[in-house]
């Protein structure tokens, strides 16, 4: 939604930013754009009312029936557009607006009444109508309004200034024609309206989400990149003796591990914003797949001093995107490995209904039902699921659903721990899944 901004007769805007002031009402920024069509419309009407003026006064002659009152329509139109630069007007514009046109339908009925002349009065009332559904951002509720108004002014106006015309009947339904367009215009332009307010909402919202997760992103490298720094500081140090050297190239080979997994991470989903994850399935054995990223998250176990106990029954071969396929794995014993201080962390691999399926359990902390079902989803834009293992939870249910797999978790055994779970069927079409 525009942001609401506030306006004062006295004070004029604030120190709270463009566009906002202080008052007692609530003046937002659609309205003040609808009331700069409103001075534009007002001004074009003044200059057609002196037009139609000039034209009677030529015409028919200065002193002719209801000059009079053409001009006590154009001194109320006058004052009309003076009003619009006061709060008074801005507190109920639509209803000065609504009220205007019943003064100027009742003043074109008295017209017609000097002058006989039923046209003068059906075209104004139609116009009224048709020229609030092009200027005026009001809603279907008050164009209704203005199109019942409209109807009845000029259903007063047959039975209180009679004028016989043969064409009487094609004047009701140009009138009733002209109320259903300008409603249905109103109606237009207000579902159009919400849906550009709905992508300035989606735009801002995405500015905000995005914003976030760079400073958290940020946080998550910039730690790593500090603590890699302490780390050879220590390994340069020539009193170190070599188990601590040995346990700090761990560290800096287990820091270096996630900072890889971490990038790789921001950039796909990053570039996910943009466009779609496309997965390119290729047929693959998955075997070797598993045997690599095993080695691969073994030695960052090892690392953080866990176990990582490999269960991979024989699989078939199958149409998958062999990074994506890596990367699913990776992320989610990353996950595990993160959760676990002690202990083991273990991953299994076998066929369930035609399906590859992959499990990861750790021995972390037990989590809430809540936590549990938001595991996979799309991170806050508070920052505090930003971190990059809940990432990389969000990016391998992307890369798995661009395939047609699917992803879950559930508690392990006792309630302690958790089982993470991705299942892809052995031949995926080419699918793309965008990041939601």
């Amino acid at each position: 939604m525009a942001e609401s901004s506030k306006y004062n007769g006295s004070s004029g805007l604030t120190n709270s930013g463009v566009g906002r002031t202080t008052s007692e009402f609530d003046w937002t920024e659609d309205e003040e754009e609808s009331l700069r069509v409103l001075k534009l419309g007002g001004a074009l009407g003044i200059f057609m009312l002196l037009a139609y003026l000039a034209y009677d006064e030529r015409l028919l002659g200065t002193h002719a029936p209801g000059t009079n009152l053409h001009w006590l329509i154009l001194a109320a139109t006058c004052l009309f557009f003076g009003l619009m630069w006061t709060q008074s007007f801005k507190r109920h514009w639509k209803l000065w607006i609504l009220a205007y046109n019943l003064v100027l339908i009742s003043t074109f009925i008295l017209i017609s009444r000097e002058t006989g002349d039923p046209e003068s009065r059906f075209i104004a009332i139609m116009l009224c109508p048709l020229a609030t559904a092009a200027f005026v951002s009001w809603g279907p509720r008050w164009q209704f309004a203005m199109a019942v108004t409209a109807v009845a002014g000029y259903a007063a106006g047959e039975y209180l200034v009679p004028i016989q015309s043969q064409f009487a009947v094609y004047r009701w339904m140009g009138l009733v024609a002209a109320m259903i367009f300008a409603q249905y215009t109103s109606i237009f332009i207000e579902r159009y309206r919400r849906r550009l307010m709905k992508q300035v909402e989606d735009l801002e919202e995405a500015a905000r989400f995005r914003q976030t997760q760079i400073a958290t992103m940020a946080h998550d490298i910039r730690s790593p990149v500090a603590a890699l720094s302490g780390y050879v500081n220590l390994i340069e140090d020539t009193d170190t003796d070599p188990e601590e050297r040995k346990d700090l190239l761990g560290r800096i080979g287990s820091t270096a591990w996630n900072m890889d997994l971490v990038v790789s991470n921001v950039l796909d989903y990053y570039e996910a914003q943009d466009s779609d994850i496309v997965a390119t399935a290729v047929e693959l054995d998955p075997n070797q797949l598993l045997a690599e990223v095993a080695d691969d998250c073994a030695l960052q176990a090892r690392r953080r001093r866990l176990n990582l106990r490999v269960e991979i029954s024989p699989l078939p071969a199958c149409k998958l995107d062999g990074r994506h396929f890596q990367r699913i794995v990776r992320n989610m014993v990353a996950y595990a490995i993160g959760r676990t201080a002690t202990g083991e962390v273990a991953l299994r691999a076998g066929m369930r209904n035609d399906a590859i399926a992959i499990e990861v359990t750790d021995g972390g902390a037990t989590l809430t039902q809540e936590q549990l079902d938001a595991l996979f989803q799309r991170p806050n834009r508070n920052g505090d699921r930003g971190a990059a293992r809940g990432l990389g939870l969000y990016i391998a249910r992307a890369m798995a659903e661009a395939v047609g797999g699917r992803t879950g978790a559930r508690f392990a055994d006792g309630r302690r721990g958790l089982t993470l779970v991705v299942e892809f069927p052995l031949d995926a079409p080419d699918l793309k899944a965008r990041i939601l």
